[in-house]
């Protein structure tokens, strides 16, 4: 099968665009003939984004969107449906690590911005998407490798994202018999802003010298799975969580 053709003008929504994991996959996305609604906080950043799809003859606009806010989630898909017509794809891939540290000394506020970005917001994104995407499209939502074994200093974050998954298997089964698929990605240690916040130079080297491929993903490589996972290829894939880290989380 020819994934591009397959996925050729279809409609996607991209949160957590404008970096990372989420910016390479609207990119790939862009490559393959997807329409890309890419969301974000950083607008300039979301601007650049777009320019450099519709310079390589993509399609794409750019939303600003918090979504731990229900009205600016909601806006999201407005502009989208108003935009394209339809959603046949979305990833909900907006997240932030908060502050690190200890259970006990985790201050309140900190717990409650992580858990309302990045579990609330899978949430909002869920119950504003579902609704409009089309028979045959495809959901995908970033959960994280730690869930399997937790770490320390990582409450908050490894929370949400147990909490992503639960809520997966929740919508895969409630809209599989709408012709709607839902999945989760689990990425373990990725070279992105993100993991350059929380690891020195010489950590993340660590951690490449200990995973199993002696190597750790580029965002490219996720963005892949995503488009993966979209596509007819993943057919019958509804409620999975592929783990994308090299086999790293085997080891713990």
């Amino acid at each position: 099968m020819d994934i591009k053709k397959s996925v050729n003008n279809k409609v996607a929504v991209i949160t957590g665009a404008t970096s990372g994991i989420g910016r390479e996959t609207a990119l790939l996305f862009a490559q393959q003939g997807i329409k890309v609604v890419a969301a974000g906080r950083d607008e300039k950043s979301g601007l650049a984004l777009v320019d450099e799809i519709k310079s390589s003859k993509g399609e794409a606009i750019f939303v600003k969107t918090d979504v731990s806010d229900s009205r600016s989630v909601q806006s999201l898909i407005h502009t989208a449906k108003t935009r394209f017509g339809e959603i046949d794809f979305a990833f909900n891939n907006a997240g932030i690590e908060g502050l690190l540290g200890p259970l006990a000394s985790m201050e309140e506020s900190s717990w409650d911005s992580v858990i309302n970005t990045n579990l609330k917001g899978v949430w909002l994104c869920l119950k504003y998407q579902l609704p409009e995407i089309r028979r045959g499209g495809a959901v995908v939502n970033t959960s994280t490798n730690i869930t399997k074994f937790g770490l320390a200093a990582t409450g908050a974050y490894t929370a949400s994202k147990a909490g992503v998954d639960a809520l997966t298997q929740v919508a895969a089964i409630e809209y599989g018999k709408h012709g709607v698929r839902v999945n989760a990605i689990s990425p373990g240690a990725v070279e992105t802003p993100m993991l350059s916040r929380i690891y020195k130079s010489e950590e993340i080297e660590q951690l490449k010298r200990s995973n199993p491929l002696n190597s750790i993903p580029q965002p490219k490589d996720v963005a892949q799975t995503v488009l993966w996972l979209c596509s007819p290829l993943s057919n019958h894939v509804n409620g999975a969580n592929i783990f994308i880290d090299g086999g790293a989380s085997l080891l713990c």
